[in-house]
């Protein structure tokens, strides 16, 4: 079987839907699967996305791409279950953007709605404006950076990975964390009883730093507050 030739997709939303898109790329992974010999090497060099308008779904449960980048807003849980690849929206983002995320690299020029990146596993989701309420919902190993602020709830339920937020934050941040780390460069309208406020230790600069470069952020790690789950009974 000849080896599919095209390294690039290209997709209108003015003519398709984000569902007919996810279709399309694992018809495409498909075909180059069965023109490899290395499955495990499979993937797609990059996928552009235009016309978006705020629909939801987009770019939910895509996979396998190395580079996606996105023009316009999308709406609510735009790039859920993503893992592999790096993606890149220019434009705003609704709830729930980057939920379940389990690797790669997720950035936003724009803000977030609410939920971002909840119960992500893994990767690491740049937002370079401000997001909303419940940001890092449930947190389970993966990182997310917002430049700007977080509103109310930030790092609820969080169980592992690390929320940088390099503005403020609202009300009750931390509410119910039981693992993970929060860094908060400016205050919070309220801290959760459930956290507490720890000394900014070498690791932690080091950490908030190489996170910030990861998501083309700039700010120096030693400005930073360290919150986190106090220790009942140590």
């Amino acid at each position: 079987m000849e080896k599919p030739s095209a390294s690039t997709l290209d997709f209108n939303l003015d003519l398709v839907s984000p569902t007919e898109i996810l279709s399309a790329i694992r018809l495409h992974l498909s075909e180059i699967a069965q023109a490899e010999s290395d499955v495990s090497a499979v993937s797609i060099h990059s996928v552009k996305i235009s016309g978006a308008k705020s629909q939801d779904f987009i770019g939910a449960g895509v996979r396998g791409v190395s580079e996606i980048a996105v023009h316009g807003p999308i709406g609510d849980f735009g790039l859920c279950s993503f893992g592999d690849g790096q993606c890149y929206v220019e434009g705003n983002v609704g709830d729930f953007f980057g939920h379940s995320i389990s690797s790669g690299v997720l950035v936003v020029n724009g803000n977030a709605g609410n939920a971002t990146g909840a119960l992500g596993a893994g990767g690491l989701i740049a937002v370079l404006g401000n997001a909303g309420d419940r940001t890092a919902t449930g947190l389970q190993g993966a990182d997310v950076v917002v430049r700007g602020s977080v509103a109310n709830y930030a790092g609820i339920g969080m169980q592992s990975g690390t929320l940088v937020v390099t503005s403020s934050a609202g009300l009750h941040m931390g509410h119910g964390m039981c693992g993970g780390t929060i860094y908060l460069r400016g205050n919070a309208g309220s801290i959760s009883p459930d956290v507490e406020e720890q000394r900014l230790r070498e690791p932690d600069r080091l950490k908030i730093g190489m996170m910030m470069l990861k998501s083309n952020i700039t700010g120096a790690g030693k400005d930073f507050r360290v919150f986190r789950p106090i220790r009942i009974g140590e």
